[in-house]
């Protein structure tokens, strides 16, 4: 767990009911090691029992930033995410927000979205292959919605476990694509995900994208630092309306909060997350379970799970490219 920091409290500005747990903390706790396979786990507390008394109990969980930025060019009560901001945090939405992956509770797709200052939107002909489901980016349009692409059935929670996980690979681009996305369930990577030289011309119509021409990311977005966590309740899987259509017949949300066995499958499992330049700026290095890499030509962060296999070098005429590969099991989370 080199090269991450630690988020030590409470989820403030969700108002999640959860406790992050400082990095010796975390892993005294076992929320936060290597397993046998050589990958990262990252979860939540499943064994502590909490106080019927207490409305406001939080129950441990973990939330890690990179400390190296990168640039362009460079289950039910359960909000796992895999995302990156602009810096500094307490400016957002200023300089950006890029949500790879994140939904809540039983849902059964991936949502991936952009939350920006005002002006940042996605034209509604935009060639992609998920489903358009919101234009407007800016924080403050429809309760900070941002501009959703959402991903197929297979992309999220039991389904996406059944399948054998898959591959999400994000690019940033320097050469005027603005920023893409691809969802590759296990049985279609592609063959150069797991080579020194990935090439993100080959692989087709994104599944998400926010071309330039209606998002200008230099403007928008500054240097993005890489952010994993697990939230439980708070704004958005807490939300009344969406517990309610994503949970069904569960209560509510902080009546699950307190019983461990609901978490014993909330976690992430990584192998790795790297980061690529294609030389337009400073290589910028990032770790993972199994390792670091740096990048030699092009500024791309990547994590992979699974038998996807790993990526080094560099990632041709992209700036930018994020490929993570994922299981889930029910509401586990494995990057591996």
């Amino acid at each position: 767990f080199d090269g991450w920091t630690f988020t030590n409290g409470n989820d403030a500005k969700n108002y999640g009911n959860v406790a992050y747990l400082a990095k010796d903390v975390a892993m005294a706790q076992q929320l936060t090691y290597i397993n046998p396979a050589g990958n990262a786990i990252i979860k939540v507390d499943n064994t502590t029992v909490g106080s019927p008394e207490d409305p406001a109990y939080g129950r441990a969980s973990v939330k890690m930033n990179t400390t190296q930025p990168f640039t362009k060019g460079s289950l039910c009560s359960v909000w796992p995410a895999f995302w990156s901001q602009g810096s500094p945090e307490d400016a957002w939405p200023q300089f950006g927000e890029i949500d790879i992956v994140e939904n809540v509770n039983l849902a059964p797709v991936n949502q991936m979205s952009l939350h920006t200052s005002q002006g940042c939107t996605l034209a509604s002909d935009t060639q992609v292959t998920g489903k358009i489901v919101s234009n407007d980016c800016y924080n403050n349009t429809n309760g900070n919605q941002g501009c959703i692409i959402q991903m197929p059935d297979n992309s999220f929670g039991e389904a996406f476990g059944r399948n054998g996980g898959g591959v999400y690979a994000v690019e940033w681009s320097s050469t005027g694509n603005g920023i893409r996305a691809w969802f590759f369930p296990r049985s279609s990577i592609p063959a150069d995900m797991s080579s020194a030289n990935p090439d993100p011309s080959t692989w087709g119509t994104p599944t998400a994208a926010w071309p330039e021409s209606g998002c200008d990311t230099s403007k928008f977005f500054g240097p993005q630092t890489l952010i994993i966590n697990i939230s439980i309740c708070g704004a958005y899987a807490g939300s009344t309306s969406v517990f309610e259509s994503t949970c069904p017949n569960q209560g509510s949300c902080l009546d699950l909060v307190r019983n461990p066995r609901n978490y014993d499958n909330a976690y992430f499992e990584i192998s790795y997350v790297r980061i690529f330049s294609d030389g337009t700026s400073a290589p910028t290095q990032s770790t993972g379970g199994s390792g670091t890499a740096t990048g030699s030509r092009s500024q791309t962060a990547a994590s992979a799970t699974g038998s996807a296999g790993s990526s080094n070098g560099s990632v041709r005429n992209s700036v930018g490219l994020l490929s993570t590969a994922l299981s889930f099991v029910v509401g586990a989370w494995i990057l591996v």
